[in-house]
């Protein structure tokens, strides 16, 4: 037993030792990353443009405060930029705050595969994190500075999520669901196309990507009929010319289901019923004693054409957002030969939407 206390202190020592090496920094010797940005360089579009969007603490929380510090660096590897920005700060980075990856316009049309390999291998990237495509490029987008931005990112985090404004033009993307369409036959991803007018952000239309690159891009129109189909977005609107009147639907409800048939002469027609319900938001006076029968006939027809015409374009990019071949696939007994007859059946895949849109009531007025 006299030797028990020699051997407290050789305990006590060996975790002193290992104590000393750990990699634990405190929060005042940290940059948290709130925002990156990864371009393609217009004069050498082999390498990669990093741009971070490091937070700087302020003990000011209202609109305007925000302050941020941002840095770029050009280098052949995503990684290696990185890197090389630790150079430039006096803190460690830390990517566990990190909500919002952008790509630049370039990059994306160019090949993504690089970037989201990189995205998804570091273990201090969230895969609630949000994708996007920066326009003109990605740098231009983390620059800027909202002036409504109450700390680094806020404006970002709101639009995307679910706790600030809720727009019918907005499709968020998480990093996890983004890999798993990459990595899926008959499902193919989508992301959002961010833009800059004076300091603020504008989200309206929606970037089709193959497995590779992106292909295409919806106008604000198809992308919110997109939503409408792919999310069910009740907050949402639906327009008609009625007599040359506009009117606009503002939906409560929203329903949407298809099944894919094999007709009698060996084509396959694709079969889609959408419901939607909802009040006026803007019509003309009088529509109360109007025929109702009739107006949703003519909200029918419109948006049928609408999102015919949206589902040609989609199937005209090459690409399957809304996951028909991966329906086919579950439905259809089989495995790789399954998929490729898929393949030589979409491209010739006929479209039939159905809408039955029902009106609820006019609003408070008449």
């Amino acid at each position: 037993m006299k030797h028990k206390p020699s051997i407290v202190a050789l305990i006590l020592a060996l975790l002193a030792a290992a104590l000393s090496g750990c990699g634990f920094k405190d929060i005042d010797k940290r940059f948290f990353v709130v925002a990156i940005g990864i371009d393609r360089p217009a004069d050498n579009p082999k390498n990669y443009l990093v741009t971070l969007k490091l937070a700087v603490p302020s003990p000011k929380i209202e609109p305007g405060a925000a302050k941020a510090q941002i840095e770029s660096v050009e280098a052949p590897t995503i990684a290696e930029a990185v890197r090389l920005i630790k150079s430039y700060v006096d803190k460690e980075l830390d990517f566990g705050h990190c909500k919002i990856y952008m790509l630049g316009d370039s990059l994306a049309q160019q090949g993504y595969t690089d970037a989201i390999n990189w995205v998804s291998r570091r273990r201090d990237i969230q895969n609630v994190a949000y994708l996007a495509i920066g326009k003109p490029d990605a740098r231009t987008i983390i620059q800027s500075n909202p002036p409504a931005e109450r700390y680094p990112g806020n404006t970002l985090f709101l639009q995307f999520g679910k706790d600030g404004t809720e727009s019918s033009y907005i499709i968020s993307t998480y990093i996890f669901d983004f890999v798993r369409r990459v990595g899926e036959h008959g499902l193919d991803p989508v992301l959002p196309i961010m833009r800059k007018e004076k300091e603020e952000y504008i989200i309206t239309r929606v970037a089709l990507l193959d497995k590779e690159k992106a292909v295409a891009a919806l106008t604000p129109s198809e992308t919110e009929i997109f939503n409408q189909i792919s999310h069910h977005m009740t907050k949402s609107t639906v327009t008609a010319n009625v007599n040359g009147e506009i009117m606009v639907l503002s939906v409560n409800k929203i329903t949407s289901r298809y099944k894919i048939v094999k007709e009698a002469d060996g084509s396959h027609m694709l079969r889609m019923t959408i419901k939607i319900s909802g009040i006026f938001e803007e019509a003309p006076m009088g529509v109360y004693s109007a025929d109702w029968a009739k107006l949703e006939a003519a909200f029918n027809k419109q948006y049928e054409f609408e999102a015919n015409s949206l589902l040609k374009k989609i199937q005209q990019a090459g690409v399957d957002p809304l996951g028909f071949g991966l329906r086919y696939r579950a439905t259809h007994k089989g495995s790789e030969q399954t998929w490729k007859r898929w393949q030589t059946i979409y491209p010739q895949l006929k479209f039939d939407v159905t809408a039955k849109i029902t009106i609820e009531g006019t609003g408070i007025s008449d």
